[in-house]
């Protein structure tokens, strides 16, 4: 009797970062596309809608993405959220979630713990992470624990994904 060896399945991270505008969300639906194959993906939409301009926003991203993904909108539990998928997954974006969680005033350690269970799931997944850290120290606390935990947030992602680009101009640089 034979035996048949199946390899390990390796799931890709990718982590693309960049300024506002510089093109990321548009190299991730490009990437998380072509990982995808016959699947469709998942398009983990993380902004909440506070406002009639981000309600505006969300619309055309929503009208963006057509049929291409299957979208789900969660602004908090991102893992929860992914549980009953094997598809891969595009988050969009970790930027976006901090700034969710902060509002919900959610402690570190449920900062991080979210992003590591994350990287333990099972699925390809394509990170969109804004690169918050080239300006200056702003003038409040909140501002400056934001940007700190954005910066610790992008090195973890960085150090624990596959791949890393970042996003410049509309043109993708591969960091790693």
């Amino acid at each position: 009797m034979a035996f048949r060896i199946h390899p390990i399945i390796r799931h890709m991270k990718i982590l693309i970062t960049g300024g506002v505008k510089s093109g990321k969300s548009r190299h991730a639906e490009m990437r998380i596309l072509k990982m995808a194959l016959e699947q469709k993906p998942v398009y983990l939409a993380t902004t909440e809608l506070l406002d009639s301009e981000m309600k505006k926003r969300i619309e055309e991203h929503r009208q963006h993405r057509g049929e291409k993904f299957w979208t789900v909108e969660e602004p908090l539990n991102l893992t929860q959220a992914l549980a009953e998928t094997e598809a891969p997954v595009l988050i969009e974006c970790v930027t976006m979630w901090l700034n969710n969680a902060l509002h919900h005033q959610l402690p570190e350690s449920k900062i991080f713990a979210e992003i590591e269970s994350l990287l333990l799931l099972g699925n390809d997944i394509v990170f969109v992470l804004n690169e918050v850290g080239l300006g200056i120290i702003p003038d409040n606390p909140l501002s400056r624990k934001f940007v700190d935990l954005s910066g610790r947030i992008g090195q973890m992602l960085a150090e624990a994904c596959d791949e890393v680009n970042w996003s410049l101009a509309g043109i993708l640089v591969k960091v790693k």
